[in-house]
């Protein structure tokens, strides 16, 4: 059996079609499916079958798959250790929101990638869910829950959220998330404190509505992510009891792989800080 074959057959366990193993070994789904032919032929059992239009591993399957992790991950380890043993080495593809890329992980950088010479960092920022399916990202925070998805996840923080309004009364310009984000703690808040329906700035970045607030005539609740809007003379800020959770979500192959681990593990201390800093 050929050992790029086994990497083909785990890429496929991890997708579940040959469209999603396609896009991880850069192969196409044509050239995906004659390999797992040609794989499972040296098997005296079948390693996957079709369930709900998905191809699953059988229960013998698996049992190939894990070995078949087991080995890459100490391939992954063995590569992965630097020339000078200082620190971890690879290439980690971090997608996040603009305010978490800006406000929570750029400061922290420099001080990190000092300490793994051989590492790189892509901070890929953008309000739109990057997709792991098609494995745009190796590492992706979401201030979502993901109801679902072939991927490893842990809850990073929590973080208070604060209502920004005129120090003055008078009428504020209300900013608000626009519709597709009317399930977000935010967009609840604003309801709750009658706010809502008086929306007359409506943007998806929280950048641009703290550059509005920053003029003292208007009023959001925003997550605090550092560098947040400060009390004055013109603008008050009122803490709220509710929360949103901040999620990291690792592509299930990486779930040992030493350099995604080492990147992981300052994503956490990075949002730690915020309580702190």
């Amino acid at each position: 059996m050929d050992w790029d074959d086994l990497k083909v057959a785990a890429a496929l366990a991890r997708s579940g079609t040959y469209a999603g193993a396609a896009a991880e070994t850069g192969l196409d789904a044509t050239t995906v499916a004659r390999r797992i032919a040609r794989l499972e032929a040296s098997f005296p059992f079948a390693l996957f079958h079709a369930v709900d239009g998905r191809r699953q591993p059988t229960a013998r399957g698996a049992e190939v798959i894990g070995h078949v992790e087991a080995m890459s991950a100490h391939a992954i380890a063995i590569g992965a250790i630097p020339a000078d043993g200082k620190g971890v080495s690879g290439h980690v593809r971090i997608a996040a929101t603009a305010s978490i890329c800006d406000r929570v992980l750029a400061p922290h950088a420099a001080a990190f990638l000092d300490m793994h010479p051989g590492l790189t960092l892509s901070l890929l920022a953008s309000d739109a869910n990057v997709s792991f399916t098609r494995y745009e990202a190796d590492i992706a925070i979401r201030m979502a829950r993901p109801r679902r998805g072939g991927f490893t996840i842990r809850r990073l923080a929590s973080l208070p959220l604060v209502l920004c309004k005129p120090a003055q009364q008078g009428d504020a310009i209300v900013c608000a998330y626009p519709d597709s984000l009317a399930d977000t703690p935010e967009m609840a808040e604003l309801a709750r404190l009658g706010f809502k329906e008086k929306a007359r700035f409506l943007s998806n970045s929280p950048a641009s509505i703290r550059a509005v607030l920053a003029s003292g005539r208007a009023a959001a609740v925003l997550p605090v992510l550092g560098g947040e809007p400060t009390a004055t003379d013109r603008l008050q800020l009122v803490p709220l009891d509710r929360r949103r959770d901040a999620w990291l979500l690792t592509q299930p192959h990486l779930k040992k792989d030493p350099a995604a681990r080492a990147v992981a593990d300052w994503i956490e201390k990075s949002f730690s800080r915020l309580k702190t800093d």
